[in-house]
């Protein structure tokens, strides 16, 4: 782009701001998406991060000295080897816990088998059940003299996944950096401005906050040694695990325009150059008596010195991704004149804004795809600037990382649904060995917490026997379901999808107790994370959700084996099972029960919606249900946990999940409403589990894309909605890209609340149901066809 031309973009976007703005030496960016903050972030929660899924950076741009906190997603702190097979055999005891339930002696049943798995792990020498915790790598630390920032501006671009902080406006010193897909580094460039050198000191230290104990993790000894180092044109760092035999090293190339460098201990410092540029790359070891240093020293030196150069090949790969689905509310130019502080605070005023729908939407997207890797995304994400993360920083498996997962196909990133999918496969002979060890089954039983490689269930407390969660599976392989039905796929719905589902039913075929009333019950169990009964033990019978998944699992076989033609005997088998599930119960309040079993009485005060599982992300109970009874039972438990109001971002977002589903509006829109109003989002934009800012916590901003786009478009098998829930107080909009079940694209345009246009991409041949309100129609779709569809 030449001089004048980048000047008339400047002068545009300063008029439309009314403040001075900052530029980019990319040419790869629209600008359309930049987000931006005027105050520098001193914490770390408040920083704009970058990630390519396995690498990433927490941008924080704090003045004179600075700490750029390095992440790689595969570093964890962990209380024994992983390798090591450390699962508890209580199988025995199955029998014990069952009668101890008939005699409703739960807590006794959760004790016994409870004991037994802490007696086998405490014998192994395993006295803690937290296997592993997440950490940084280690930050980048800058120790510059100090600049001007009456004109400061720090901003991200969702669209290149470039951070970038600018003093003195656009005459002064820039950082820019970026985490690259392409290249798998991380890098960071300090430009002098206009008249200036740059005089700094540069090195890579461990992040502060490393002591104590911490979960049963000894943070004080968590590491054999820890070693940085310099010298001229490198940074190194390397690390090895006390109590698990791997390790990581990092290592940087630093490169000058101008200016010198010199090593000082374990630092660089530079004096009057023009630019610095640091590559990073982070490599976790597998044995950390072994180096890399010398490999990745070549490979590093190999890239280019151009931080442009670097940047177009990252930005090329990621744009594809971040702009293949937008959601277009017609906030350019708010974009532009906001910070993300005030527009956070008008939000927190008076509930979800235009630009707040809008850039919230945005930045999931951008944080899923920039946390997928060989991982989908724990609590925290790739990110993190504490050693002491809550709950550990880990992958929660009963509503978290299902949420934050949840927008992954449908909105139009495969790779992100292919990260947790491949996980998941990975996962499996742990988790089989979970269900043999504990349960005496054939199937697979996930962990509520495990470690990411080996998936062993060792995380458990009296209270809290995930042993016995027999939902847990199926909950865990549905969006693997919604992934090929998202992509039309056929192949891999036969050849991955149905494998796990039959896998499924082998596991009921064990686990399900034929009862006296000729129904199978599905016992011991757990409805997550709530307790019945004024209780404190979750250990049940029968839980509402443990039903809905079994029913799922063989519905989705039967239409499977119509689709595949599977032989009759499975399909006869699975419908034997699916027909002698209990029926959904309706308390005597008038509500949706969370146990089937009378036993059980209704704690409604709960954040977990676990009960509401046929509503979100099942479809079995809908507005659109022909039992009235069970259509009004389930909007009123729906009331119950509205009248709660969950503390929690993810419960909010959850519960207007479901509201949506089950045509209740209001109580969505006051959902989102309250998400937007209680300072659940830091100023870099990603949220916190609780109100004000408290607890760095990714799932809710991770899943609020799901929420919009379910609000405009809806899909089963056969059959799609359109603006099932766009309340017409909200702008005229589009959405543009996303994904339905057949493998179908959408690109919705409405006005006033009101569809304007449908463009269905056809993604393979299909018969197609199409409802807008109260007009239905069938429509025949051929793979490449392109349909406009109005009412």
């Amino acid at each position: 782009m030449k001089l004048k031309t980048i000047l008339i973009n400047l002068c545009l976007t300063a008029a439309l701001s009314g403040c001075q703005s900052i530029s980019s030496d990319s040419t790869n960016s629209s600008g359309r998406w930049v987000a931006w903050s005027s105050r520098p972030a001193p914490r770390w929660e408040d920083a704009f991060v970058t990630g390519n899924g396995s690498h990433g950076m927490m941008v924080s741009g704090t003045p004179q000295d600075e700490r750029i906190i390095n992440v790689h997603e595969e570093l964890f702190i962990r209380a024994w080897d992983h390798n090591r097979e450390t699962v508890p055999v209580t199988s025995q005891l199955m029998p014990q816990v069952r009668e101890l339930i008939d005699q409703h002696r739960n807590a006794e049943a959760a004790r016994l088998i409870t004991s037994e798995a802490d007696r086998q792990l405490n014998g192994w020498g395993c006295l803690t059940r937290t296997s592993c915790c997440p950490h940084p790598a280690f930050d980048l630390r800058i120790q510059s003299a100090a600049h001007d920032t009456t004109s400061y501006r720090r901003l991200l671009d969702l669209e290149t996944g470039e951070a970038r902080v600018n003093y003195q406006g656009y005459q002064g010193a820039i950082e820019s950096a970026f985490t690259s897909r392409k290249h798998n580094v991380n890098v960071i460039r300090l430009k002098a401005g206009k008249g200036e050198k740059l005089n700094t000191r540069l090195s890579l230290e461990e992040t502060p906050g490393r002591k104590g104990t911490f979960s049963g993790l000894n943070l004080d000894s968590a590491f054999l040694s820890v070693e940085s180092a310099a010298e001229p044109g490198w940074l190194s760092y390397k690390a090895d695990y006390r109590n698990d035999p791997t390790g990581y090293e990092g290592l940087a190339r630093v490169t000058l325009k101008g200016g010198s460098m010199v090593k000082e201990g374990a630092s660089l410092r530079i004096d009057n150059a023009d630019e610095v540029l640091v590559v990073v790359r982070i490599t976790p070891l597998k044995d950390g008596k072994e180096s890399h240093m010398e490999t990745v020293r070549k490979e590093l030196a190999a890239l280019p010195q151009s931080y442009n150069e670097l940047l177009a090949a990252h930005a090329t790969l990621h744009s594809d991704m971040f702009l293949r689905m937008q959601l277009d509310l017609g906030q350019a130019v708010g974009w532009k004149q906001t910070p993300t502080e005030q527009m956070l605070a008008r939000a927190s005023e008076g509930g979800a804004t235009p630009l707040f729908l809008e850039q919230i939407h945005a930045m999931g997207r951008y944080l899923l795809i920039s946390s997928c890797g060989k991982y989908p995304p724990p609590l925290q994400g790739i990110w993190g600037g504490s050693w002491t993360p809550p709950w550990v920083g880990g992958f929660v498996w009963d509503s978290n990382l299902n949420l934050a997962i949840s927008a992954a196909s449908m909105s139009n990133l495969p790779e992100c649904a292919e990260s947790y999918s491949a996980h998941v496969e990975s996962l499996l002979p742990g988790w089989r060995l979970n269900t043999k060890n504990y349960l005496g089954c054939r199937g697979f039983l996930p962990a509520h917490y495990n470690d990411p490689e080996n998936g062993y269930l060792t995380h458990f407390l009296n209270s809290y026997p995930w042993m016995c969660w027999a939902g847990g599976a199926g909950w865990n392989i549905r969006p693997i379901y919604d992934y090929a039905m998202n992509m039309g796929d056929d192949d891999m719905l036969k050849n991955r999808v149905l494998p796990l589902y039959r896998e499924m039913a082998d596991f009921y075929e064990d686990f399900l107790v034929m009862g006296s009333d000729s129904t199978f019950h599905i016992y011991p169990g757990i409805s997550p994370e709530n307790a019945p009964n004024g209780d404190y033990i979750m250990l049940t019978k029968d839980a509402t959700m443990d039903v809905a998944v079994a029913r799922e699992v063989f519905e989705f076989l039967l239409d499977m084996g119509t689709k595949f033609n599977l032989p009759k005997e499975e399909t006869d088998r699975w419908s034997y099972y699916l027909d002698r599930l209990p029926r959904f119960r309706i308390n005597d309040d008038g509500a949706l029960a969370e146990w089937i079993d009378p036993y059980y009485t209704d704690n409604y005060s709960h954040r977990h919606l676990s009960h509401m599982y046929p509503v979100f992300p099942g479809f079995q109970i809908s507005k659109d249900t022909d039992d009235e009874a069970l259509r009004e039972a389930t909007k009123e438990a729906l009331r119950r946990r509205f009248a709660f109001d969950a503390t929690s971002a993810h419960g909010l977002v959850h519960l207007a999940l479901q509201a949506l589903r089950m045509g209740e509006l209001e109580m969505m829109k006051q959902n989102i409403d309250r998400f937007s109003s209680r300072s659940f989002m830091y100023d870099g934009l990603v949220s916190a589990h609780f109100p004000n800012h408290n607890t760095y916590n990714l799932d809710g901003i991770l899943s609020f894309p799901r929420l919009l786009m379910e609000m405009v478009l809806h899909s089963q098998p056969g059959k799609i909605e359109l603006l099932p829930a766009w309340p017409k107080e909200y702008p005229d909009g589009s959405l543009k890209g996303v994904r339905a079940f057949g493998g179908h694209t959408l690109d919705i345009v409405w006005k006033n609340g009101a569809l304007q246009q449908a463009v269905i991409h056809a993604g393979k041949d299909d018969t197609l149901q199409v409802r807008y309100k109260d007009t239905v129609k069938t429509v025949e779709l051929h793979q490449g066809q392109v349909i406009n569809w109005a009412e």
